[in-house]
């Protein structure tokens, strides 16, 4: 896209998304510079399932800025639940925070990790962006405007998925839990199943970049069980448009709502979907 068309974009930004951009600029040279210096206070909320200061800290600061500007918008974050934002009425919209996808990576200095803000208006996403805060990198969409990828410093070129034109020669992205987690044993097959037909597969410990990178083409295809919205509303909004599919395992739209999200180029969802929906009830209980 030519300059001009960038700019034009730009001026006619959505306001939140505006806000969002700034806020995960703001916060990575936080980030980086806790993940360079490797000491950090941590708690495990489940079995190698751990959150930081950081995760914490950057979370509030988020939230804090959205109270500012948009009192009455609702913060759902993986550290501090669902709640209205400073002291207003309630509006419709609705702001989903991972302030630290890949703890576990940065706890262990593995650099490959992401802040990820998806802003959701009477349920439906609208905007969603996802910071790379070690490299500056900024991939961010909103509805029907397409997808975008900045480098630091650099103009921004729009995204589109790759033309993979099938699974047995995509890279394809996934989240494994560790083998203590309860949800390993109904997970493993149906990552078995896909190991088993790709091209290959990469676990990576951040959902939310791995997300991204599907829009950017580098990653053809990416599948995950038990993950939350905070993980994926951002990144799934950015892979459609960028010309990608999102669905559930399924093949539906519930993505969201059951947390098994397939993502990818058309063709190999398409051949991912019945190679999974056999695993859509895997691990739930009536």
């Amino acid at each position: 896209m030519l300059l001009n068309e960038v700019l034009r974009y730009c001026r006619c930004m959505n306001p939140r998304l505006q806000l969002a951009l700034t806020l995960i600029r703001q916060t990575s040279s936080e980030i980086a510079s806790a993940f360079a210096q490797r000491s950090h206070v941590l708690h495990e909320k489940s079995a190698n399932d751990f959150a930081t200061e950081t995760d914490r800290a950057i979370e509030t600061q988020i939230a804090e800025a959205i109270a500012r500007v948009f009192p009455g918008d609702v913060l759902l974050g993986e550290e501090g639940g669902e709640r209205v934002l400073g002291v207003a009425s309630r509006t419709p919209v609705r702001w989903i925070v991972d302030p630290l996808d890949g703890t576990y990576n940065f706890v262990h200095g593995f650099p490959y990790i992401a802040t990820s803000i998806a802003i959701e208006v009477e349920g439906v996403v609208q905007c969603g962006v996802i910071g790379n805060p070690l490299t500056g990198e900024l991939f961010y969409a909103e509805r029907g405007r397409g997808a975008w990828h900045q480098q630091r410093d650099g103009e921004p070129v729009r995204l589109a998925v790759s033309g993979c034109a099938s699974l047995n020669s995509a890279l394809v992205a996934t989240v494994l839990p560790s083998g203590s987690s309860a949800a390993f044993a109904a997970v493993f097959p149906a990552w078995q199943a896909i190991a088993q037909r790709a091209g290959s597969v990469r676990r990576t410990g951040a959902a939310a970049l791995d997300l991204a990178q599907v829009a950017a083409g580098a990653f053809d295809g990416f599948f995950v069980m038990s993950l939350a919205a905070w993980d994926v509303a951002a990144g799934a909004l950015l892979v459609t448009e960028a010309g990608g599919r999102v669905c559930d395992f399924n093949g539906g739209n519930d993505y969201l709502r059951t947390d098994q999200v397939i993502a990818g180029s058309a063709t190999v969802v398409a051949e991912m979907v019945p190679l999974l929906e056999i695993y859509a009830n895997a691990g739930k209980t009536n």
